[in-house]
């Protein structure tokens, strides 16, 4: 008789382990890119609070590299630290309060600290060169269709972040 009891109590033990694991691991989040208009995803991908989002562009009138760094917040929105361009000009912001430096040829401003709680655009497949995930390349320009309503959001548990 003492057998099944072992087994029992070891089922239990498992059964509370793995209950214990579930809840310790929180709310599940994703990154997710999709079309505003037909609600097609294109990318889905496990997210966290602090992974790092990046975007590159292609400037489309100075034609120069413009890069985006974002912070993942915990309520999912997005905290923008740093962009890094070849240069100014159309558009590009040159006197914004953060702090600048050189590198590599890239003017890097950082600091910005600006919130988005999620992004719309129309997508160009030139001027989009990239949408990263801490510095893994998760979708080209090339990868959404040319000119539709793109949004790229963090939903958690199914539901919106932010809103």
């Amino acid at each position: 008789m003492r057998l099944p009891r072992i087994k029992t109590a070891g089922l239990l033990l498992f059964a509370a382990l793995l209950a214990a694991a579930v809840l310790a691991a929180g709310p599940r989040e994703s990154l997710v890119v999709e079309n505003q208009e037909t609600g097609e995803v294109y990318a889905e991908v496990p997210v966290h609070a602090g992974d790092e989002v990046s975007f590159e562009w292609e400037h489309s009138f100075e034609h120069i590299p413009w890069n985006e760094y974002y912070e993942v917040e915990k309520d999912g929105s997005f905290l923008l630290h740093t962009i890094s361009v070849a240069g100014f000009g159309a558009g590009i912001p040159a006197e914004m309060d953060c702090s600048y430096r050189y590198e590599d040829g890239l003017i890097y401003m950082e600091g910005i600290e600006s919130r988005f709680p999620q992004f719309n655009w129309i997508n160009s497949q030139t001027a989009l060169k990239g949408i990263n995930l801490n510095g893994k390349r998760l979708l080209s320009g090339s990868d959404l269709p040319h000119h539709k309503k793109i949004v790229m959001k963090v939903f958690k548990e199914g539901k919106e972040a932010v809103r």
